[in-house]
């Protein structure tokens, strides 16, 4: 039994089989990665470590700006040739060429020339301690506003990617800082630059209707989509609309109270005439516009009654518009019937 065991018949199978091939290599690949860590270090300790050490050479902000700026230059590189350079005519005086230091905060954001002028203006309403008011408020003060620069002259004057709530955001905060009683010349500067070109940051002084020289005055109204022109003229109460008497076009008769209406409370029943020419809207609609025209061409023959009609509304639009249809329902507020199965 023990010639059996140490046999050359039972070692034979053990030293060929693949096991024993794998932990004589292992044990051979142990010893050669360790032969060449004991000269490395051998090598190390006569070598000084400061040898090893190559120095780093200082590069200031400006040249690593000066190799991060390329990457991000705000027009790409086909279209530089195309961009003029800023003209002298005041029609012009709008036109920049937008360039974002890498030292401001908006660099790196994908629109920086407006997120930087964004960052500039939520800083002075911080500074002058402004109130953010609603958008409506600034609505009833139009006509002593100056008049902006629309979306499409912001994106081509001033290199924005805007969209209409961008715009809308922007156009609110500048109406912000316009009320600023006294403002300073670097805030006059800043606003002066995104007024509609021809136009000044000061509107002009609003003047008030008159007669022209057939005495006719002219007023202009409008609801919903309904847009209307009118003319009113001492005569004797004829009311004409688009050239169709005002019967004959308005078959309601709740529409056409409403326009007899001004004549009615200014005790001025059948003493004027009036030519309306209306486009767009339904009928509800062009009547209560040409209401709010007649009344205010009144006023132009009739200075004192413009206080009495604006406390009861009759000069003033209104500008409420139809709720959209809301997707998914029936209507604009109606609402589907809710099936539990």
């Amino acid at each position: 039994m023990t010639q059996g065991l140490f046999s050359d018949e039972t070692i034979q199978p053990r030293i060929g089989s693949s096991g024993a091939y794998i932990v004589y290599w292992l044990l051979v690949s142990g010893i050669l990665v360790g032969v060449k860590l004991y000269r490395r270090r051998a090598q190390l300790e006569q070598t000084d470590l400061k040898d090893l050490v190559q120095p780093t050479p200082r590069v200031s902000i400006a040249a690593r700006a000066a190799t991060l700026i390329p990457l991000r230059t705000p027009f790409p590189t086909q279209l530089r040739p195309s961009i003029r350079a800023v003209s002298s005519s005041p029609l012009c005086r709008n036109t920049v060429t937008p360039s974002t230091s890498i030292t401001e905060t908006a660099f790196f954001t994908g629109n920086p020339a407006y997120f930087s002028l964004l960052l500039r203006l939520n800083s002075l309403i911080r500074q002058h301690s402004l109130p953010i008011q609603d958008p409506a408020v600034y609505e009833s003060l139009r006509d002593e506003l100056p008049q902006w620069m629309s979306r499409q002259e912001m994106m081509q004057l001033k290199q924005f990617r805007l969209t209409e709530g961008m715009h809308r955001d922007l156009v609110h905060k500048l109406n912000v800082l316009f009320t600023i009683p006294a403002k300073p010349e670097s805030l006059i500067m800043l606003l002066q630059e995104y007024i509609r070109p021809g136009q000044e940051l000061s509107p002009p002084p609003k003047v008030a209707p008159a007669l022209d020289e057939h005495g006719r005055a002219f007023a202009r109204a409008s609801r919903k989509s309904a847009k209307v022109q009118a003319w009113v003229v001492a005569g004797t109460g004829e009311i004409y609309i688009n050239g169709v008497h005002v019967a004959e076009y308005f078959k309601q008769i709740q529409d056409r109270e409403l326009i007899v209406r001004p004549f009615e409370l200014g005790n001025a029943l059948g003493a004027y005439n009036v030519w309306a020419v209306v486009e767009g809207g339904g009928l509800n609609g062009q009547a209560a516009a040409v209401a709010v025209a007649v009344a205010r061409g009144l006023t132009v023959h009739q200075p004192e009654l413009n206080e009495s009609f604006s406390m009861m509304g009759l000069t003033k639009i209104d500008r409420r518009q139809v709720e959209r249809k809301k997707t998914g329902q029936p209507k604009a507020r109606k609402k589907n019937t809710w099936l539990k199965r």
